[in-house]
C-alpha cells in the first residue's frame, strides 16, 4: 500500500510541499509554498538553517502535516548532468564503477565529495552514451539533516527536469499507447528565475537555470528574455549538439511564476503554423481527480510524489 509521504522543493526564494500517498492517488491533497527570508538560502546553499527549519516547523503545524517521510527534490543549483562517452568494452553494471574511476582523469567536478547516478542513454557501435548527474554531497547532506532535526527522513530524492517530465507525461499510468517524444523543450517559468530542459524522449539532455533581476523585466519584457533563450538553446541544440541534423519540435511552457497567467503565456508564445509547436501545461489535462486550482508552485512537488520506489540518488 503506498505510503503518505511529504515531497518538498526548495529555491532561494520560496519553499514548497505537498503532502499526499506516494503514486497516482490524487486525493486529500495538503499543499502550499510559503516566501523564504532573503538570504536564507543561496545558490542552493542553506546559510539560515535555524530560520528555516522554525518556519518548515510553524508551516507543517499549520497545516496539520502529519507524515515523517520526505521526498526531497534537489535544488535546481545544486546538481549537473551531463554526457560521458563510456568505452563498449564496460558492461552496463560496471559503468558506475568506470565513471567513478574517471573522476579527477577524464571527467573534472569542481567538488571533492559528491553524490553521482547516471542513466545509459543510447548504445553505439564503440561506446556508451551515459548521462551523468552529480551534486556536492556536503550541500545535499545540509537538507537531509535539516529535516533530521525535525525528527523527520528523507526516503528518496528527485531532481526537476525528471519530476517536470513525469508530471507532463501522467497520462502514460493509464495509457500505454501514450509515447514519449524526441526534441521536445521544457521550460519552467518562475518569478524571479526560469529553467530550460531538452528532452530525448525520457532522458534529459540539456539543462540551464538563470536568476532574474525580476525588478527589471515584468510581464512581456520577460517573456521577451524567455522567447530569446528559446531560440538560442534550439540553435544550440540544432547544430551545436545534433550538427544540423535534429531540431526542437516541441515546446512545453510550465507556467509557475505568481505575475504571469497561462493565458498570457499562451497569446505570446503560440503561433499557429509554427515548426516549433508550443504548449501551456494545464492541469487540467492531468486527471479528473486532481484539484485543478492546486497552487502553480506546486507542481514539482506533486510531480516527485508519483516517482518510483527507488528515487534518483
Amino acid at each position: 500500500m503506498p505510503r503518505l509521504s511529504v515531497n518538498c522543493y526548495f529555491t532561494d526564494n520560496e519553499f514548497s510541499f505537498i503532502e499526499k500517498q506516494d503514486g497516482y492517488n490524487m486525493k486529500k491533497l495538503k499543499y502550499s509554498s510559503v516566501k523564504l527570508p532573503p538570504g536564507t538560502i543561496e545558490n542552493g546553499i542553506i546559510y539560515k538553517e535555524e530560520r528555516l527549519m522554525k518556519l518548515i516547523k510553524d508551516t507543517f503545524k499549520l497545516f496539520k502535516i502529519k507524515s515523517r517521510r520526505i521526498n526531497l527534490i534537489v535544488h535546481e543549483e545544486l546538481f549537473t548532468f551531463r554526457k560521458i562517452e563510456v568505452p563498449i568494452i564496460y558492461k552496463p553494471t560496471e559503468i558506475g564503477d568506470y565513471l567513478e574511476a574517471q573522476i579527477g582523469k577524464t571527467i573534472m567536478i569542481p567538488f571533492d565529495d559528491m553524490k553521482m547516478d547516471y542513466i545509459i542513454h543510447k548504445k553505439n557501435e564503440d561506446s556508451y552514451e551515459v548521462i551523468m548527474f552529480y551534486a556536492p554531497r556536503h550541500e545535499l547532506k545540509s537538507y537531509v539533516d535539516l529535516f533530521y532535526e525535525m525528527n523527520m527522513q528523507v526516503i528518496k530524492t528527485d531532481i526537476p527536469p525528471l519530476a517536470l517530465h513525469r508530471l507532463y507525461y501522467y497520462r502514460k499510468h493509464d495509457d500505454m499507447s501514450v509515447q514519449f517524444e524526441t526534441d521536445i523543450m521544457f521550460l519552467a517559468i518562475f518569478d524571479d528565475s526560469y529553467s530550460l530542459y531538452v528532452f530525448d524522449e525520457e532522458i534529459p539532455i540539456f539543462s540551464l537555470v538563470q536568476n532574474l533581476n525580476i525588478t527589471e523585466l515584468q510581464g512581456e519584457k520577460y517573456l521577451d528574455t524567455l522567447d530569446q533563450e528559446i531560440a538560442k538553446i534550439s540553435n544550440y541544440y540544432r547544430f551545436n549538439m545534433n550538427n544540423g541534423d535534429r531540431t526542437i519540435e516541441k515546446l512545453v511552457l510550465f507556467n509557475m511564476s505568481t505575475k504571469l497567467t497561462n493565458e498570457q503565456v499562451h497569446d505570446y508564445f503560440y503561433e499557429e503554423g509554427a515548426l516549433m509547436k508550443s504548449e501551456v501545461f494545464d492541469m487540467k489535462t492531468i486527471s479528473k481527480i486532481v484539484d485543478t486550482l492546486i497552487d502553480k508552485e506546486c507542481y514539482i512537488p506533486l510531480a516527485a510524489s508519483l516517482m518510483q520506489p527507488k528515487g534518483f540518488w
